[in-house]
């Protein structure tokens, strides 16, 4: 039996993404049990995937075609909202004080020194360990970049605090002075300290999630705290009285850090090994670029690059490609912006003092930029 070249196209991508999964349970329940298979594909697959067998995919099988024509509408939407499941919860009007988001999901004292190395982390891009306290409680440590010593932590506090506020799982996120590890490499350094999670067992696929309005509505929350790095890999899938609970991990690719150095400028603007936009710069020896501003400068060493003037909710893009970002609809957008609309400048003041910033006037910045950003998504959302 032979196989035209175009069904054996879809076979070879259908092999590569990982096969059929059951769409329909992992878009519409709200508390995944134990048939869901989290994924526990490398870094390099997950981006090879995204970047390109993705794409190619829903084109061989007209699925833009079909979104154009027919809509997408999430499948698990209740009305305008979403229930409390394992991906999302929806808070409480009483929990949305200033008071209460800027402790986020810290129920416990902050992490006390002295630390001790258990092991030192051995993948990522940011140097860390990971570590235990006085009281015995273990965290993942990232010590700042020497030469911009607030600048990973601090969008660590902030990107986790307003997740949680908006309704994700987020591991409680801290901001300490390493101390008694005996190690030079990290003592007395500034770090973000993330309180370890038990039980994972790998990661999602947003693709196989992308019916889901709270995995579509976390783009454009994502693209409100500038976090270019929230993909399949950081999310982490633990197994809890017997449901799946997912949370997001790593944020110190938000704000205008990149992996804990300052943003390129071009992220936000196009994804990583974007061919057509490489091809435009070659071809026109630079000069045409994605992103507005190719010489964003650095707004301090704290700040990194993070901006509101050319910011265009329509126009972000993450660092790889997202389909569940991708399939967002006007009613997602309203959904989240709804949300959003809910953090006012003193929820975010509180939020950014947890930070601690030494110098008010990167603090003062990084409201103001927010503030930005939010206005440009509310009237976005409301189109």
């Amino acid at each position: 039996m032979r196989i035209k070249p175009t069904c054996a196209a879809i076979l070879i991508g259908a092999a590569f993404i990982g096969g059929c999964r059951n769409l329909r349970y992992e878009n519409t329940a709200a508390y995944l049990d134990a048939d869901f298979q989290p994924s526990t594909l490398s870094p390099l697959h997950i981006y090879t995937r995204n970047m390109y067998f993705v794409p190619a995919r829903d084109i061989l099988l007209l699925d833009p075609v079909r979104r154009a024509v027919f809509g997408s509408p999430a499948w698990n939407a209740d009305g305008h909202e979403v229930p409390d499941g394992s991906f999302y919860t929806n808070r409480l009007p009483e929990e949305l004080t200033p008071e209460r988001v800027a402790r986020g999901p810290c129920t416990e004292p902050p992490p006390e020194p002295p630390f001790t190395v258990i092991k030192k982390k051995s993948v990522g891009a940011t140097a860390g360990f990971i570590g235990r306290d006085a009281r015995g409680r273990e965290y993942l440590f990232k010590p700042d970049d020497r030469c911009y010593p607030e600048l990973g932590s601090g969008a660590n506090v902030i990107a986790s605090r307003i997740y949680w506020a908006l309704g994700y799982h987020v591991p409680a996120e801290y901001v300490v002075t390493v101390s008694g590890t005996g190690d030079p490499a990290f003592e007395g350094r500034r770090a973000s300290a993330s309180a370890m999670i038990e039980g994972g067992k790998g990661h999602i696929a947003f693709d196989a999630l992308r019916y889901r309005r709270e995995l579509r509505g976390l783009g454009l929350a994502a693209a409100w705290v500038n976090d270019t790095d929230r993909n399949d890999h950081n999310t982490l899938v633990v197994f809890e009285h017997g449901h799946a609970r997912v949370y997001l991990v790593d944020f110190n690719s938000a704000l205008g850090s990149w992996q804990g150095r300052p943003k390129e400028s071009w992220r936000g603007w196009q994804p990583a090994g974007d061919v057509p936009a490489l091809i435009g710069k070659v071809m026109t020896l630079g000069l045409w670029v994605r992103e507005p501003d190719p010489r964003q400068p650095v707004i301090s060493p704290a700040v990194g690059r993070f901006e509101g003037s050319h910011f265009k909710p329509a126009f972000w893009t993450p660092q790889w490609p997202n389909n569940a970002y991708a399939h967002m609809t006007s009613a997602d957008r309203r959904w989240i912006a709804s949300k959003i609309a809910l953090l006012e400048r003193p929820h975010l003041e509180a939020i950014v003092a947890e930070a601690r910033y030494s110098d008010p006037a990167d603090a003062q910045y990084i409201v103001d930029t927010l503030m930005q950003r939010r206005e440009k998504i509310l009237r976005f959302a409301a189109r």
